[in-house]
């Protein structure tokens, strides 16, 4: 091929990739996160029929928050949590910490929000996922929701290993090549862009059907209580009678104070401002909602080698108990700390209103929740303002 013709080709080429950065600057910017939507539809009681999910890198979900650099005055939160802030069956709006932003913008305060949440995931892995985000998104006020995991999700021979956090694998850091890319480059976004534009589609076939959430948890509910019309095809699980993890050895508060010191360590050495909350649980030592809106479980013995457990519904007043034991620990270390810390746990009304299971809020339930936090939040917030 002669020199001249490889020449005009490169040179063209060239001409292309900077006529299209020039002209995506100027009138289609890609963003140097490119979001996910997923649309689900859902008939189910206590949550809105059509909810949009927009989020990032890691799962996070955002709410007017601007990225890049924080406008003058804009206070910036990031929420970690359970099943209830990770909130799959709500808009963001209408999660308990969409709710609590609303009300401290109502207070006239400039705040972006982020939220994520996990599902079964205790507050050490809560702790390793979170020090990378915080990092990436420097918040200025970080709010743990947590208690329920901790207390259900450690099978009954657990035993406390003081050094799990450090065991855990570190994240990856960024490349800086990468990112550099991603700053100064329109086509560099576009092709980031294009992936996960290819990838929400597939998410959106998967889980966007109608009511594919709703039949997921209606499968959770037969395994975990079985198939009341079919009592031979799901048997589900037996109740726990009592107590469970007697000894001191298997005993995982000391494992739960370990993570909220890995958060308050995150916070100091990130400059941010941590607020401790309890988390609320349906769990009491007197039912008055239906048994089958309880979806947690226990296991009894560590997973064997093929995965494999034996399980069993934790006795709900059990629950009750350890919740109210993990949160008094929590609030002794909130004071030992200076930190402000607000236990939900009982404070919402234990009711099929606000509650869909053991702990997602519905969309009722997590207003009760946003007005209960929005005044010791509040303080927090204005005292970031600058």
């Amino acid at each position: 091929m002669p020199k001249n013709l490889i020449r005009n080709l490169l040179i063209a080429l060239v001409s292309l990739v900077v006529l299209f950065e020039a002209v995506c600057w100027i009138f289609v910017r890609f963003p140097v996160e490119p979001l996910r939507t997923l649309d689900l539809n859902n008939d189910i009681p206590g949550f809105k029929k059509d909810v949009r999910l927009i989020f990032g890198e890691d799962l996070v979900r955002y709410l007017d928050w601007t990225g890049g650099e924080k406008p003058a005055g804009t206070v910036r939160i990031l929420c970690v949590g359970g099943l209830t802030t990770q909130a799959m069956l709500q808009n963001s709006a209408d999660t308990w910490w969409g709710q609590l932003h609303s009300k401290l913008k109502q207070q006239g305060l400039k705040v972006e929000t982020a939220a994520v949440g996990f599902d079964r995931v205790g507050i050490i892995m809560m702790a390793a996922a979170a020090g990378p985000m915080v990092e990436r998104l420097k918040p200025d006020v970080i709010i743990l929701n947590s208690g329920f995991d901790d207390v259900i999700i450690h099978p009954a021979d657990y035993e406390y290993d003081k050094d799990k956090l450090s065991k855990m694998p570190a994240a990856s850091p960024p490349s800086a090549l990468k990112s550099f890319l991603m700053n100064v480059s329109q086509t560099a976004r576009f092709r980031r862009w294009w992936s996960r534009d290819s990838e929400n589609k597939r998410l959106q076939n998967e889980w966007g059907r109608k009511d594919a959430y709703k039949r997921i948890l209606e499968e959770k509910r037969k395994a975990v209580h079985g198939d009341r019309e079919n009592p031979g095809v799901a048997k589900g699980l037996p109740p726990h009678p009592g107590i469970l993890r007697m000894a001191a050895s298997n005993d995982p508060l000391p494992e739960y104070l370990d993570g909220l010191k890995a958060f308050a360590d995150i916070a100091v050495k990130n400059g941010a401002s941590l607020i401790l909350t309890g988390e609320a649980a349906l769990q009491d030592s007197v039912m008055l909602v239906p048994e089958d809106c309880l979806l947690g479980y226990i296991a009894l013995k560590k997973p064997g080698a093929d995965g494999n457990f034996p399980a069993a519904r934790p006795n709900t007043a059990w629950v009750m108990r350890e919740m109210n034991r993990f949160a008094d620990k929590a609030g002794d270390f909130a004071a030992e700390n200076k930190l402000p810390w607000f236990d939900l746990n009982g404070k919402i009304a234990k009711s099929a209103e606000n509650f869909f299971s053991d702990v997602i809020l519905t969309d009722v339930g997590a207003a009760e929740a946003a007005a209960l936090l929005a005044p010791v939040v509040e303080p927090v917030v204005r005292a970031k303002v600058k």
